[in-house]
């Protein structure tokens, strides 16, 4: 391990990541709100990251993809530490602001908060720009924009992007950084644009655009979109989820002219699994809602929590447990590859699927050979043992961590659902952590336990668990 390497690197994330303050200090200067507590993480991300930055200069520049793995997992705790420092100077608990913090940046939007909208607006554009930030990765926006990282682009973006592998679309992975975050914010320009049009305050269109996009589920209001009780405003966040669960890859070349998406074997499966889902719900729900609504709400908790945002415009937690089973089933199957979604993602679930069924048809044919195939592509033996083991770890991360939180007190429901929409990066669960509750109740151990889950679903459990194994820190891979 090139140790020196990598705390050389994570001394320029933790100071590059000082600039972040400037927007919330901004806006707390706009409403008249105390700028201590962005001034105070800002300076403190500044001089550590100088000190060390200066201070420890590796005998190598040689990283490899352990380096990437101990930038990147380290970097993230590092960063939702600073970034909790703003909670903790207004009073909130040390472990509640980390929880809080860890949440926002891996765009889980698990909240400890029960009303929202007694916090500081400064403070309120702060959760929603962690998420805004989770969203496409900081390693990634970090390496897009300056030149000292982006020379181990590739092997630090490896370990951060969600998915089977970077699609580059750009011969240098520094420009497929690049415009895949102008890609996002071309985005995040046009939602808050109409938003705005349909009569959000711009703060609230700023802040719910920064939510929707990086699929993080943070809203101004308690009542998350529901407060809004607009059909069209719920069509248009709607859509802007479905796009934040789509790789971004393929939206950068759609937003060029490439209609290379439609044909995208994830991208169609991707959207038939949203379609069937909000008309299994809506079936469910007709007689609660009546037709209508109960398209209008399925449809939207069917996107919400599959492209694990989080949003609610219904509690559905009151729903039958035919729909709230399904809403669970849900979580775990994500957005797409590339994609600011959380969960095992889309194609996974769709290789699993056809690999599953390619071994029983084996052991009725054993002379057959099957290929295994992704938008007409064979896909290697090795891809596919890398997703059975990733499937196979993240259901023993899933078991092990409810029956950990299940210790601490809460019912079976609760731990499983709070288990399922931390590793997944959802936030809503169900029982006592349900649409229309918060994570408030929750012991200190058991809000660590699921902020860890957090932090592995959203590095994709490789790149944190890694970490863990002492032979890591010491062979040469």
């Amino acid at each position: 391990m090139n140790t020196r390497l990598v705390i050389n690197y994570l001394s320029q994330i933790v100071l590059y990541f000082s600039l972040v303050f400037i927007l919330p200090i901004a806006t707390a200067i706009y409403y008249h709100e105390d700028i201590t507590a962005f001034l105070i993480p800002m300076a403190i991300s500044a001089i550590t990251g100088g000190v060390l930055y200066f201070t420890v200069k590796p005998h190598s520049h040689t990283a490899k993809y352990k380096e990437g793995y101990a930038i990147v997992g380290i970097g993230w705790l590092l960063i939702a530490s600073i970034g909790s420092l703003p909670y903790v100077y207004y009073s909130v608990d040390p472990v509640d602001a980390f929880f809080e913090t860890m949440s926002g940046f891996t765009t889980t939007g698990a909240t400890i908060f029960d009303r929202v909208e007694l916090l500081p607006k400064s403070l309120l554009l702060w959760r929603s720009l962690t998420q805004w930030l989770g969203g496409m990765g900081i390693v990634v926006l970090f390496v897009a924009v300056f030149p000292a990282l982006s020379r181990k682009g590739e092997t630090l973006l490896q370990a951060e992007v969600p998915g089977l592998k970077i699609e580059k679309i750009r011969p240098r992975l520094k420009d497929t950084a690049l415009h895949l975050y102008a890609t996002y914010m071309i985005l995040t320009v046009l939602e808050i644009s109409i938003l705005g049009m349909l009569g959000l305050s711009l703060f609230d269109a700023v802040n719910h655009t920064f939510t929707t996009l990086s699929t993080g589920g943070f809203s101004t209001h308690t009542e998350s979109i529901a407060y809004f009780n607009s059909p069209v405003i719920e069509l248009i966040i709607f859509a802007f989820m479905i796009i934040g669960g789509t790789n971004f890859a393929l939206l950068y070349l759609f937003l060029k002219g490439n209609r290379k998406i439609f044909k995208d074997t994830e991208f169609r499966f991707y959207l038939s699994l949203l379609i069937l889902a909000g008309l299994i719900l809506s079936i469910l729900n007709a007689e609660r809602y009546g037709l209508i609504d109960s398209l209008r709400f399925s449809f939207f908790q069917a996107a919400s929590i599959m492209t694990t945002t989080g949003y609610t415009t219904a509690d559905f937690d009151t729903w039958t447990d035919s729909a709230r089973l399904l809403i669970l089933m849900l979580m775990f199957i994500g957005g797409s590859t590339g994609s600011t979604g959380g969960g095992i993602k889309v194609a996974r679930i769709y290789l699993l699927t056809v690999y599953s069924l390619s071994q029983i048809l084996k052991s009725a044919e054993p002379r057959t050979v099957r290929m295994i195939r992704l938008n007409n592509e064979i896909v290697e033996k090795e891809i596919l043992h890398n997703i059975t083991a990733f499937f196979t770890l993240y259901i023993l991360v899933f078991v092990f961590s409810t029956f950990a939180v299940s210790l601490t007190g809460p019912d079976i429901v609760s731990s499983i659902s709070a288990v399922s929409a931390s590793i997944n990066n959802v936030g809503p669960g169900l029982g006592s952590v349900g649409a229309s509750e918060s994570y408030s109740s929750l012991s200190s151990i058991a809000k660590l336990i699921l902020a860890f889950d957090m932090w592995v679903g959203r590095l994709e459990l490789f790149t944190v668990l890694s970490l863990f194994i002492p032979s890591f820190w010491r062979e040469k891979w």
